[in-house]
């Protein structure tokens, strides 16, 4: 497991962030916050930092990219 998890989120608006770390994070990973990983996360994937309902607003960069098709627990692969 890598020293330091990574994510990058775009704006403060924002419920999900991308794994930066190279190889991904596996399930159990937490971070300063407090978010703990629900599963394994792709790099380059987002992961929720909230808890998103199903049919609720995406965001990233600020703005709505998408609807959840389930509800989506803090800390899952989105």
């Amino acid at each position: 497991m890598p020293d330091t998890p990574l994510t990058i989120r775009m704006h403060e608006r924002d419920n999900v962030a991308i794994v930066a770390n190279d190889g991904g994070l596996p399930a159990g990973t937490s971070f300063d916050d407090g978010l703990t990983l629900t599963g394994h996360v792709p790099q380059g994937h987002k992961v929720a930092l909230v808890d998103i309902a199903a049919g609720a607003e995406v965001r990233r960069y600020g703005v709505v990219i998408g609807r959840a098709l389930q509800a989506l627990p803090a800390g899952s692969w989105v």
